[in-house]
């Protein structure tokens, strides 16, 4: 879950780059931690790894045109995670509070357009983990995960537990449940879903 909510904003999801082209550079050594405070960082070069600050677990690893750091004008937050250059080193761009201010008069709804959408992502899932139970939350996720399709590969249900935030026994229970209502149909690494209706109004329960 942390993977999806820190480093998701990339240069090339923009048309206009130039800004981040001006922007001046800073390079840390292997293995440095890298503390923003009010800035926004750029990967130039290297990777950065996201660790989480209190469990030492690999959350993700952001490569060349990936921004994280903590800036409350984008909604942008390290959520406990530290982040720290890999082995090679890592040279990142630093935007300051100045800069991003000035990125936002200038490209307001280019900026909008990208975290407007994720807003509303973080908002449904916000509502999920409070609200709902893990029974519709799981069925959320195989709809989404499914998309247009009707089955959904790769993923073990200790993977889905991860993705909302559960532990891989109660998605376990949810997950036969379904399947001795014959909404869904379990394979190895696989689920097909046989009936999208039933799972979408468990969903929205």
């Amino acid at each position: 879950m942390l993977a999806q909510k820190i480093g998701y904003l990339k240069v090339q999801d923009f048309a206009d780059q130039s800004l981040f082209e001006s922007l001046p550079t800073h390079e840390f050594g292997s293995h440095r931690v890298i503390r923003p405070r009010d800035e926004l960082f750029v990967v130039r070069r290297g990777v950065v790894e996201i660790w989480h600050s209190h469990h030492d677990i690999l959350v993700s690893e952001l490569e060349a045109g990936i921004l994280f750091g903590d800036m409350s004008l984008l909604g942008q937050t390290m959520l406990s995670c530290k982040a720290i250059a890999g082995s090679k080193g890592v040279t990142v761009a630093v935007m300051n509070v100045e800069k991003v201010t000035k990125w936002i008069e200038q490209r307001g709804l280019a900026l909008f357009q990208e975290l407007g959408p994720r807003l509303g992502f973080l908002e449904t899932d916000h509502y999920r983990t409070t609200f709902q139970t893990v029974d519709s939350r799981v069925a959320g996720l195989l709809l989404e995960l499914a998309g247009a399709n009707s089955t959904v590969k790769g993923y073990t249900q200790a993977d889905l537990g991860e993705q909302i935030g559960a532990y891989r026994e109660t998605v376990t229970n949810a997950i036969h449940g379904m399947k001795a209502n014959r909404f869904i149909e379990v394979g190895r690494k696989s689920i097909t879903i046989l009936d999208k209706r039933a799972l979408r109004e468990m969903s929205e329960s």
